[in-house]
C-alpha cells in the first residue's frame, strides 16, 4: 500500500518533535565538553567524546535504517526518544551526585548515540509521508531552521549558562525537552511499512547494505556521499578540539563556548532561511560549490583568528556553509531514493558522515597534543578543500529524477 500524504498538522508534530529533540541535544552539546574538560585537558581525551557519539553510527547505522524501514517509523522514534530521556536523567543524578568521572560521561554520550541512529533515520524517512515531493525543501528548510534554532542557538547558551550553575542542570533540562519530543512524536499519524519492505524479505543485515549497494551504484547520490564523508571529517577533527582552542588559545570562559556555539547556529539559521532562494537563483551544484568554499574559508580563518570577535565570525560563516550543504544534500536524497529505501539509504547516509567523527576525532586531538589546536583546525580546512573537488565533478542535478 502506496504511504498517504498527511495535513499540515502532521507535520507540525514532527517539528515539534525535531525541535524538542534537537533542544535537548543542544543543551548537552556544550554540557559534554565542558564536563569532561572540566576533569581533564588534554586534547586526546577530551577527542574522545567525539569518538563516542560517532562510534555507534559505525556499529549500528546500517542497521537501524533497515530497522525503520521495516518498523512503524513514528513508534520508533516515541520509544526511542523515551529511552534516550531515561538516559539524561540518569546522567544528571550522577552529575549532581558527584559520581560521573570521564568514563560514565563518554558511556552516557555513546548510549545518547545509539538513540539517535534510529531518530536521525527515522524522521527524514517520515517526511516525505507528510508532504509533496515539490514541497520538500520548504519543509526540510522549516525543520533544519527550528532544529538550528533550538539545538544550536537556544540549546548550547542555554546549555553553558546552566552549567555554570550546576553541571547537573543543562541534562536535567535535557530529560524535559525529550519528555516535549516524546509528546509530540506520539501524536502523528501511525505510519505504514513501505509495502517493498514487506513483501519478499531477507536477513536484517542484508536489508541493511541493500541501501549501501543502491547508494554506491547512484552517481549523483555516491558523489554527494563522498563529500559528505570529507566535510564530516572536517567537522570531526574541528569538534575535538574547539573547546579546547576556545578555553587556552582565545582564553575564553565556559560561557564563552556557548556563545560561540550560538555563534554558529545563528549562520546556521541564515543558511536554513537561504537555502532555498539560492537554490532557485543559482542551481544546486553551484550552491554546493559554493557550501564547501565557504566551509574551506571560514575553518581557515578560524584557526587563525587572534580574537573571539573574528572566531565568532569565522564561526557564523560556517554556519551558513554547513546548512546550505545539509539542506540540499537532504532534499537531493529525498528527490532520488525509493520511498522504500529511504530509511536505508539515509542511515547510510548518516552513517558516512557522523561516522567519520570517531576516525577524524582522536587524530585531531593527536595532532593538537603534538603541536596546538590551531594547527588541527588547519587540517580541517584542508579536509574541506577537497570536498570542493568531490562536489565539482557531480553531474547537472536540477531536474535528475527519483529511481523507482
Amino acid at each position: 500500500m502506496a504511504y498517504r500524504a498527511e495535513d499540515g498538522r502532521s507535520f507540525g508534530w514532527l517539528w515539534g518533535a525535531t525541535v524538542g529533540a534537537a533542544l535537548g541535544d543542544g543543551l548537552s552539546m556544550t554540557a559534554f565538553p565542558l564536563l569532561v574538560a572540566s576533569q581533564t585537558r588534554d586534547p586526546f581525551i577530551v577527542s574522545l567524546l567525539q569518538v563516542a557519539t560517532g562510534l555507534p553510527w559505525l556499529l549500528f547505522g546500517l542497521l537501524a535504517g533497515a530497522l525503520v524501514d521495516r518498523w512503524d517509523r513514528r513508534a520508533v522514534m516515541w520509544r526511542t526518544d523515551l529511552a534516550r530521556l531515561c538516559i539524561a536523567l540518569s546522567l544528571g543524578v550522577l552529575v549532581a551526585l558527584g559520581h560521573a568521572p570521564v568514563a560514565v560521561v563518554l558511556l552516557a554520550a555513546f548510549l545518547l548515540a545509539c538513540g539517535s541512529t534510529l531518530i536521525r533515520s527515522a524522521a527524514p524517512a517520515l517526511l516525505p509521508t507528510l508532504v509533496a515531493r515539490d514541497k520538500l525543501a520548504h519543509a526540510n528548510g522549516r525543520l533544519q531552521a527550528g532544529s538550528t534554532v533550538s539545538g544550536s542557538f537556544l540549546g548550547p547558551a542555554a546549555g553553558s549558562v546552566l552549567y555554570s550553575l550546576s553541571a547537573a542542570v543543562p541534562f536535567l533540562a535535557q530529560t524535559f525537552a525529550l519528555v516535549v519530543s516524546t509528546v509530540c512524536v506520539w501524536r502523528l499519524p501511525a505510519t505504514l511499512v513501505p509495502s517493498a519492505s514487506r513483501t519478499g524479505r531477507s536477513s536484517i543485515w542484508a536489508e541493511a547494505t541493500d541501501g549501501v549497494r543502491w547508494l554506491a551504484a547512484h552517481r549523483v547520490l555516491r558523489s554527494i556521499a563522498v563529500g559528505t564523508i570529507l566535510l564530516a571529517a572536517s567537522t570531526g577533527v574541528l569538534l575535538a578540539v574547539l573547546v579546547i582552542h576556545v578555553l587556552e588559545f582565545l582564553r575564553l570562559p565556559p560561557v564563552g563556548y556557548g556563545v560561540l556555539i550560538s555563534v554558529y547556529a545563528g549562520g546556521s539559521l541564515a543558511g536554513s532561511l537561504l537555502t532555498a532562494r539560492l537554490r532557485h537563483a543559482l542551481g544546486t551544484n553551484r550552491c554546493l560549490l559554493c557550501s564547501a568554499l565557504l566551509g574551506t574559508v571560514s575553518i581557515a580563518a578560524l584557526a587563525m583568528a587572534p580574537s573571539a570577535v573574528l572566531a565568532g565570525g569565522a564561526l557564523f560563516a560556517l554556519g551558513v556553509a554547513t546548512m546550505l550543504w545539509n539542506i540540499l544534500a537532504v532534499t537531493v536524497r529525498q528527490e532520488l531514493t525509493p520511498n522504500h529505501l529511504l530509511g536505508r539509504v539515509t542511515s547510510a547516509f548518516t552513517v558516512a558522515g557522523v561516522g567519520t567523527a570517531p576516525i577524524a576525532a582522536p587524530l585531531g586531538g593527536i595532532v593538537a597534543s603534538l603541536a596546538n589546536t590551531s594547527v588541527a583546525i588547519s587540517g580541517a580546512a584542508l579536509l574541506c578543500a577537497f570536498a570542493c573537488i568531490t562536489v565539482g565533478r557531480l553531474p547537472y542535478l536540477d531536474g535528475t529524477k527519483r529511481a523507482e
